[in-house]
């Protein structure tokens, strides 16, 4: 690549890519990436970096950056085992502010999932309010959510989980963080939640009873199981 303009940006890149994994213990990963030609490396997916939120007020965008993460995975709560859940993006933006940590949520995004049991109804995880992706020795990551109900007899507002009280989901990484990819910076990992309780239905009209029974609602913590597989793709704001 010929010196200039583009050649900082891509190193600059690739250094806060650098310091990323880094710290996540996987430097020698990210060194080795970059020593590849770029023929021997799988291209990386595409990622939509559209709900990349706009920075707080007085925020450097040169010491922020947008993540889009994709994850699929399966879901096992009460009575419903190993759903597989339709593919989910999640963004969001973290940097400096004033000179502590700071983020900003993005959106969540997932598809409608087939719900086994309920005659062309599904499930739906959505955004419960609250949000905090500052990883540290106990877990990856935390996020509120709620999982809504759709079928042709179903009330608008049928959930599992309300903004009110949600679906709390705390994750916790499985094995190593993977450099998939430097140029553009893409990352995976694996992650787990054997401790998210699900409550029992609400909005559901006449049918929550049902549902609470056929799903095996409320089902406390240490009986459900989230598992995601993540692709996380990085992008400077400066």
């Amino acid at each position: 690549m010929p010196r200039g303009a583009g050649h900082t940006r891509l190193e600059a890149m690739r250094q806060r890519l650098f310091r990323s994994v880094a710290a996540l213990g996987v430097a020698a990963a990210v060194v080795a990436a970059i020593a590849l030609p770029a023929s021997a490396a799988t291209p990386p997916p595409a990622f939509d970096f559209a709900d990349c939120p706009a920075l707080p007020e007085g925020a450097d965008p040169a010491r922020w950056r947008c993540e889009v993460l994709v994850s699929t995975g399966t879901l096992s709560f009460g009575h419903v085992r190993d759903l597989r859940l339709a593919p989910m993006r999640l963004t969001f933006a973290e940097g400096t502010l004033e000179g502590r940590y700071a983020q900003v949520f993005g959106a969540l995004r997932a598809g409608p999932t087939t719900l086994p049991g309920l005659p062309g109804g599904t499930l739906r995880l959505a955004y419960g309010g609250y949000s905090d992706f500052e990883a540290n020795a106990d877990r990856k990551g935390e996020i509120a959510l709620t999982a809504e109900l759709a079928g042709r007899l179903l009330p608008g507002d049928c959930a599992i989980g309300t903004a009110r009280e949600p679906i709390h989901s705390e994750i916790q990484q499985v094995g190593p963080t993977e450099v998939v990819s430097v140029d553009p910076p893409v990352l995976r990992f694996r992650s787990i939640d054997e401790q998210l309780a699900m409550p029992a239905t609400t909005g559901c009209g006449g049918w929550g009873r049902v549902l609470d029974r056929r799903l095996g609602l409320p089902s406390e913590s240490g009986r459900n199981t989230l598992e995601q597989d993540t692709l996380v793709a990085l992008r400077p704001y400066g």
